[in-house]
């Protein structure tokens, strides 16, 4: 065998004469293909004023001093254009774009990411935060028609929630936490937490301060509804049947038959 297997280098043979020319031909070859740096993807027309080592990738249908080389990888050096044929699994940096490469059957595509133990955009991931993410937004958006998003848990007493921090201290969550119940969950300082609401799966009741609730609407403690004078009251039309406000004119709750506001008593106020 006279050349590498992976990258076609020349070899020193026995006895051979000149062998600088064969070393230096092994030398500009690696200096082409190791870490390589393309100036433009895709390109069919050479360039007018290339750069000594400039790397063009040779797009389909190229021309002038391209042609017939589609898919192959041009250097420039010494004044002359040379070509190598791209291996399979070859990594390049497309300096156009900023993107790392790689040559798989036959194109060059981004590195796949399937798979990965962890991944950062913008920061550092750690074993827990195995996805970690630094941006002003995230975007999560459709293919084509739905677009849902899943936490899933591993069982009941376990957690799948979204958690709000401030200062890396938490103030809001909502999801399952410790049970198959959705709940909302507030705090002041990240240490001490209030359920502030919790819905039973099993009936879709919701409790508002408490997380049994026996009615449709179970409030722990008193609730105020909405207050207005009586000047100002809505139309008891447009309220729909049973609105319910605190006429603070009259100092009592009233309620709408969808015709005219009464007291508790039914007597039209």
């Amino acid at each position: 065998m006279s050349r590498s297997p992976a990258l076609d280098l020349p070899y020193l043979m026995p006895t051979q004469a000149q062998k600088h020319v064969t070393v230096n031909e092994a030398l500009s070859r690696l200096d082409a293909l190791v870490q390589m740096r393309l100036q433009g993807l895709d390109q069919i027309t050479p360039p007018a004023l290339p750069v000594e080592g400039a790397h063009y990738a040779v797009g389909t249908g190229a021309t002038g001093a391209f042609a017939g080389q589609d898919g192959n990888i041009a250097r420039w050096a010494d004044g002359a254009w040379t070509f190598s044929p791209p291996v399979e699994g070859q990594m390049v940096l497309d300096l156009s774009s900023g993107r790392l490469l790689v040559w798989i059957a036959g194109s060059w595509q981004p590195p796949t990411l399937e798979q990965q133990p962890q991944l950062g955009v913008g920061t550092a991931p750690d074993v827990t935060n195995r996805l970690s993410v630094a941006s002003p937004a995230s975007l999560f958006s459709h293919s084509g028609s739905d677009h849902r998003m899943v936490l899933n848990k591993a069982s009941v007493t376990d957690t799948a929630s979204v958690m709000f921090q401030s200062g890396w201290s938490g103030r809001a969550e909502f999801g399952l936490t410790g049970d198959d119940g959705f709940s909302l969950k507030l705090s002041p300082d990240g240490g001490a937490w209030s359920e502030a609401l919790h819905a039973d799966p099993s009936t879709g009741y919701i409790g508002i301060g408490l997380t049994n609730p026996s009615t449709a609407l179970d409030v722990a403690g008193a609730m105020r509804c909405g207050q207005t004078t009586t000047a100002s009251r809505p139309p008891a039309a447009t309220s729909g049947v049973g609105a319910m406000i605190y006429d603070t004119d009259l100092n009592l709750p009233i309620w709408s038959d969808g015709s005219n506001w009464r007291n508790a008593s039914g007597t039209v106020v």
